[in-house]
């Protein structure tokens, strides 16, 4: 109150100077000063949403009044300037009113719009008389140079709103997660009701007092005739409704800045200065769904796994579109290394679909006998292997190819890459499905010891979920500059790097381990069509889960940086550390329209039949154990002779069973 009355004390000290300033000074509209407002480039999701801007800013340049809901202009008017089509820039009606309210304990300046405008664009917030003066005298020089209609789009692109959103534009995407045109009459007061003081009502700390502040907006425009009192008892009981963009994918925002900038710099073209609209492939929701699993499951870690990091990527199958990016855990700078991209770690059993996706393109079955006994590969030597099972267990049995694999048996997987086929096969087989990074042909590699990112993982498994389709993955759909031209446009790149039975077949197989393999951690939270592989690395130093459905393939690795230090607290293993944050994920994820998935498309060419527990092959009369498996048709010929060169015939199937 002290500080008021100074105010009040020192206008009215310098009343004559203050008078003559608004009545009788004669200012020319060339002695402006120079407008200076910085705009910034910034980036949309693939649903609209704006995941951030790139420049000092977070300004978006509106054109056009015409782009501003009627009911912002209308609010905004009642509530800071009534007479704001009537005056010169200055108000005496408002000047005085603002000194009578200050009396009263309720500080008001009496500002215009106009001076408002002129206060943002060339003056500090310093509450002097001395700026006051200056404040209308430029407020008079606007007013001569611009339209109404200019001074109030200037006055929209120019005032902050809290949050760091400069203008309407931002302010409408910061707290509603829309444009400007779209926002409702409550939404609009909400805006205009911030500009008094952002701070002061913020909705995450005051949200009564933003609530209260909206309602005393409505009702100014009761008092201007725009809403009616019944209206008004309607509108003012309805919740505020915030959709708050909450800073979602960083990491991804950060990505996209690279990528321009790679793409732009070279052409002459800046982020920062050439306020471009860069249209991305992430989903907003996708994205939420995903950073909202990963904080759920960094809270239950216990305080020795904090400092754990993650990558998390989720692709499209078919398209190849980056649907959702996390790059370190929740308290991790997102201008560092991201994790999901720029990574390469050991992806231990995880890696094992492409040992059998090899063996199922071969014309082996998911029946096929795979023997749980002790390996010793080049013996004696530098290159000495000896696999062991998880639990250092093995049944010296046999056992079908789908059980291995639902269950993660190491031993039945190296008995594999050592007696059905061989390192070079499998690398091949990795590599042609979006594995792009250096494998060593190993007999190792059964049990994920390349290293790959967690980038590579979610675009290989999506060719298992898109029946044989490999989309190379990509994040920039497209850059236009500021009047709309095209700058830059990426288009789907995709190959048929696989049948689509071998996909279905592997996918049935990856079905097993999330239904009741090592990945039943999945079922806690999401219920949904799902298949997808863990992967535990030797000494706990890597964790891994990829998961996919038809519409989304997810990769996941949790880890440390330095690789020496090891996971624990019982969340070492893919299925504890990453299978729930997937599961957790995709529970949202599934309510996402178009991410419904229905289950995995079956090819015409897949059929049940019944294969021999002994041979791996269609059963005969003369098997006494036998299990019912989808096969692929087309291999038939070749799995009736894998094990018996010598039979020539082709076995016949019945294709309604």
């Amino acid at each position: 109150m002290k500080h008021s009355l100074s105010i009040v004390y020192n206008f009215l000290r310098v009343t004559p100077l203050a008078i003559f300033f608004i009545l009788g000074s004669q200012t020319k509209a060339q002695d402006l000063p120079p407008i200076n407002l910085h705009y910034a480039s910034y980036a949309l999701s693939s649903d609209g949403r704006v995941i951030g801007y790139f420049g000092g800013q977070n300004r978006v340049d509106l054109r056009s009044t015409g782009y501003v809901s009627k009911y912002v202009i209308w609010s905004l008017i009642a509530t800071e300037d009534r007479d704001f089509y009537n005056h010169d820039g200055v108000s005496i009606k408002g000047i005085v009113r603002g000194i009578f309210k200050t009396l009263t304990g309720h500080l008001e300046g009496g500002s215009t719009l106009t001076m408002q405008l002129a206060r943002n664009l060339f003056l500090s917030q310093e509450r002097t008389i001395s700026r006051k003066i200056a404040e209308i005298d430029l407020a008079r020089k606007l007013e001569q140079k611009f339209s109404k209609d200019q001074i109030l789009l200037m006055y929209l692109n120019t005032v902050y709103f809290g949050h760091g959103a400069y203008g309407i534009w931002a302010a409408a995407e910061e707290y509603f997660g829309k444009t400007p045109d779209k926002l409702s009459v409550t939404e609009s007061a909400a805006l205009v009701g911030l500009v008094q003081s952002p701070n002061g009502y913020d909705p995450k700390k005051n949200p009564v007092k933003m609530l209260n502040r909206r309602n005393a907006v409505l009702h100014n425009l009761v008092e201007v005739g725009k809403l009616s009192e019944q209206d008004f008892n309607r509108l003012k009981n309805t919740p505020l409704a915030l959709n708050m963009r909450d800073g979602v994918g960083r990491f991804f925002l950060e990505q996209v800045r690279k990528e321009a900038v790679e793409l732009l710099n070279q052409k002459g073209i800046y982020l920062d200065r050439d306020e471009l609209k860069i249209s991305t492939t992430l989903n907003w929701q996708v994205q939420k769904a995903a950073e909202d699993a990963v904080n759920k499951q960094w809270e239950q870690f216990p305080n020795s796994m904090q400092e754990a990091q993650i990558g998390l990527v989720s692709v499209e199958p078919g398209t190849g579109m980056i649907k959702a990016m996390i790059g370190g855990n929740p308290k991790t700078d997102a201008g560092g290394l991201n994790r999901a991209v720029q990574i390469k770690r050991q992806p231990g059993s995880s890696f094992k679909p492409f040992l059998y996706g090899s063996l199922l393109e071969k014309g082996y079955t998911l029946g096929e006998p795979l023997k749980n006994i002790p390996i010793i590969v080049d013996s004696g030597t530098a290159n000495e292997w000896r696999p062991e099972n998880d639990d250092d267990n093995y049944t010296q049995t046999e056992m079908p190819m789908e059980t291995a694999i639902q269950n993660s048996i190491n031993l039945a997987a190296a008995y594999a890459i050592t007696k059905l086929t061989s390192p070079d096969s499998v690398v091949a087989f990795a590599h042609r499905l979006g594995i792009t990074s250096e494998i060593p042909a190993y007999p190792s590699i059964a049990l994920g010891t390349g290293e790959v990112s967690p980038i590579e993982m979610a675009s290989s498994f999506a060719v298992f979920a898109d029946e044989g389709t490999y989309a190379k993955p990509f994040s920039i759909l497209k850059i236009e500059d500021k009047n709309g031209r095209t700058l830059y446009s990426r288009g789907i790149d995709t190959s048929t790097v696989l049948d689509s039975a071998t996909a279905y077949l592997t996918t049935t197989a990856l079905k097993a381990v999330v239904n009741g393999g090592t990945a039943t951690a999945v079922r806690k939270f999401y219920k949904g069509v799902a298949a997808g592989k863990t992967g535990t690395t030797q000494n706990f130093t890597d964790a891994w889960f990829v998961g996919f459905t038809p519409k989304l393939s997810t990769a996941i690795w949790i880890g440390y940086d330095n690789p020496k230090r090891k996971l624990g607290g019982g969340y070492q293993y893919g299925g504890t550390a990453c299978a729930p944050i997937w599961g957790r994920m995709m529970a949202e994820v599934s309510h996402i329209k178009g991410f419904y998935s229905p289950e995995f498309i079956r090819p015409p060419e897949v059929s049940d039949i019944n294969i021999c527990e002994t041979t791996g092959e269609p059963a005969d009369g003369k098997c006494l154990k036998f299990k019912m498996y989808p096969v692929n048709n087309g291999k038939l010929h070749v799995l009736y002779t894998l094990h018996h060169p010598e039979t020539k015939e082709t076995f016949e199937i019945n294709h309604g069973w």
